[in-house]
């Protein structure tokens, strides 16, 4: 009888201590597959984004510091606006319009009316039009060149010449408000399909040097950009002609007849 007592306690006496290695056991492999989680974690690669933030609390402070209601665009850094010319940045904005000339963005509209009623500025200064009418063609400034853009919706004591619907001021870039000499050079790959259409090659180029440095203990500063793009386009047109007919001894204007 002690015998069979004493083989029971045994056996019981194992199986906890079985039971206590088993939990042992486990709770190491836990803590294992944490720490190895852990580590994993820590090797993961970052994401660091830069330069955005500032580029729109520049934007956001210009139209909170305003005593008119204005919309603003700031580029974090020289030729960091996304868009191919100041036209397309400019109009993203609320309340603006871009009006395209053989696919790109030419003229802006604010608050929906004429690109003639609206003025622009560069610096300050009034700008002309190189065309016809009123209207600035704004895809002949690179966005490369421009630091920032200020929309006036409402009428600001502050401006010269300003338009019936609205100002729009372009700044240049600053020379004297970097800290250090910058040197910027950006190239995109372009591709018009309308170019393909024409028998033509439908690929081009975009490219962009900017120069900014200060002289004379920080008294004179220099900004230089260039900008040159290459594209192939292809313009639709459809025209009616009337025969030629002898007018005196003229020649009215036309073509052959049957053609």
């Amino acid at each position: 009888m002690l015998n069979t007592k004493r083989n029971l306690l045994s056996v019981a006496l194992a199986s906890a201590i079985t039971l206590t290695a088993t939990g042992v056991h486990a709770q190491t492999v836990d803590d294992e597959a944490k720490a190895k989680a852990k580590a994993e974690a820590v090797d993961l690669d970052t994401v660091t984004v830069t330069g955005i933030r500032r580029g729109i609390e520049s934007a956001i402070s210009v139209k909170r510091d305003s005593s008119s209601i204005v919309e603003a665009i700031s580029a974090e850094d020289i030729g960091k606006l996304p868009d191919v010319s100041i036209a397309e940045s400019i109009a993203r904005l609320p309340g603006l319009a871009a009006q395209r000339v053989a696919g790109r963005a030419q003229a802006i509209s604010v608050r929906g009316l004429s690109p003639d009623f609206a003025t622009t500025l560069l610096n300050g200064r009034e700008m002309v039009s190189t065309g016809d009418n009123r209207s600035v063609e704004f895809d002949q400034y690179p966005s490369e060149l421009i630091s920032g853009v200020t929309v006036y919706k409402t009428p600001d004591a502050g401006l010269v010449g300003q338009g019936l619907s609205g100002t729009l001021d372009m700044q240049t870039v600053r020379p004297l408000s970097y800290n250090e000499r910058v040197i910027a050079v950006s190239g995109r790959y372009q591709k018009n399909s309308l170019g393909e259409a024409a028998g033509e090659d439908p690929y081009g180029n975009r490219l962009n040097f900017s120069y900014v440095d200060k002289f004379a203990d920080n008294t004179i500063g220099l900004a230089i950009g260039i900008s040159h793009s290459e594209m192939s386009k292809q313009e639709n047109q459809v025209g009616l002609y009337e025969p030629w007919q002898a007018i005196g001894d003229n020649w009215r204007p036309g073509v052959a007849a049957g053609t």
